[in-house]
């Protein structure tokens, strides 16, 4: 149990009545470890499909492109379960929501929330991977255009990627200026007007929003307990960040605070867990019917998203304050996983990139220039190659670097926080 009430219906119920909104519940809802194990395994599903999605750009032709010999059934769930990938960013922003949201407003309630340990926390949570990260992602994309655009993909001329109708152009997203601008978690907004994610490094541009999420909150939090002149800079600070990152932040803003929601509301008496996985799952279809359908409409396409997001939080809010079993028993195998989703997250993209233009310059095969069909033994071959080596270096990558947040963070409050 997690505090020592009677479980009724499968769910630790404590407390008959009380509030609607309840943040201090969260903090006792996060001792559960059914619960936590639950959190370990959306965030490692999360990353590994957002992975072993982008390892199927740069190696296998689009959908489109494939003749009906070659789109054999297994080639069509395969394609439609690995075009998840903007969903699962979606949930990292929920979950990032709950926890971090969450936790804020509980120690609001409490009174315990401590402005400058709450910005260490969320420096040292980032930055520890993230640096090491983006000089990674520096040092990849040179030898890259070095030595390895004989395929075309840092220059931008590979079929595979032109046939997905993107824009990215690895090499024209390097230098100093981009390098500081994703150094302050500025790459993306306002259509990359400050700076782009670093070279062939595209999923940065979700670190930034993260970023900014947490600063935003920051302000208020310290803001809530603030004397009034302060407590006006801070909020016209939090506004000010706010409108100057621009509208596509407000969106995703919104999609953390429904995480945020999902902490601090009694969960209710009433299992919604399945039923809003079901939801959630009618809405994934609906997104690649949409995606399918080629259908523009931009409120629509959002409103698809922001449904994912709802129901997710409501897959959240249902597994509040109840007995997970099937969790508990994952736990171990959970923990390994998500202790390096945030690296995988970080790296798996300029590792696989520089890793299928090797394998296309040392062999020479055209295959890997032109892009290959799903049913090709080699093409299996290579992609099954490029996510165990991007899962391989994502791992490598956290015990050497991810690992030690907790050594920094308790290092920052040492020598930032003496009082």
């Amino acid at each position: 149990m997690v505090d020592g009430g009677a479980v009724v219906g499968g769910r630790q119920d404590t407390e008959r009545g009380g509030d609607l909104i309840d943040p201090a519940r969260f903090l006792r809802d996060l001792a559960n470890p059914g619960l936590v194990s639950a959190i370990d395994l959306m965030r490692w599903l999360a990353a590994a499909v957002v992975a072993v999605s982008h390892a199927r750009f740069p190696l296998l032709k689009g959908y489109g492109l494939l003749t009906p010999e070659q789109r054999p059934l297994w080639v069509q769930v395969w394609y439609f379960l690995t075009g998840y990938y903007v969903e699962a960013v979606l949930i990292f922003f929920v979950l990032s929501g709950f926890l971090v949201g969450g936790m804020g407003l509980a120690r609001l309630k409490q009174g315990t929330f401590d402005p400058p340990g709450y910005a260490i926390d969320r420096f040292s949570r980032l930055y520890t991977a993230f640096l090491p990260a983006l000089l990674l992602s520096v040092l990849l994309t040179w030898v890259g255009m070095r030595w390895f655009d004989g395929t075309g993909l840092y220059s931008g001329t590979h079929p595979t990627f032109a046939a997905t109708g993107t824009t990215l152009v690895f090499a024209d997203n390097t230098g100093w200026g981009n390098f500081t601008g994703n150094l302050f978690m500025l790459q993306w907004f306002r259509d990359s007007l400050f700076a782009a994610p670093y070279g062939s490094n595209p999923p940065l541009y979700t670190l930034s929003s993260e970023f900014w999420f947490y600063a935003v909150f920051g302000l208020l939090g310290a803001a809530a307990n603030a004397r009034a002149g302060r407590r006006a800079l801070l909020v016209a600070l939090a506004i000010a960040a706010t409108l100057a990152l621009g509208k596509t932040f407000w969106i995703y803003l919104g999609m953390w605070l429904i995480g945020v929601a999902a902490a601090v509301i009694r969960p209710p008496r009433l299992p919604i867990a399945i039923p809003a996985l079901g939801l959630f799952g009618a809405i994934l279809i609906l997104r690649r019917y949409i995606d399918a359908a080629d259908i523009t409409d931009q409120v629509l396409r959002t409103s698809a998203l922001y449904g994912v997001c709802i129901s997710m939080g409501l897959v959240l809010l249902g597994l509040r304050g109840r007995r997970l079993p099937w969790a508990e028993s994952m736990a171990p195998f959970n923990k390994v996983m998500a202790d390096f989703s945030y690296s995988l997250y970080l790296i798996h993209y300029p590792v696989l990139i520089l890793f299928v233009a090797a394998l296309g310059t040392i062999s020479g095969l055209s295959g890997f220039a032109e892009g290959m069909a799903p049913t090709e033994p080699l093409a299996l071959a290579a992609y099954a190659a490029t996510i165990a080596v991007s899962f391989g270096a994502a791992w490598i990558f956290a015990r050497i670097f991810e690992r030690r947040t907790g050594k920094v963070r308790g290092w920052l409050k040492r020598h930032l926080l003496k009082r």
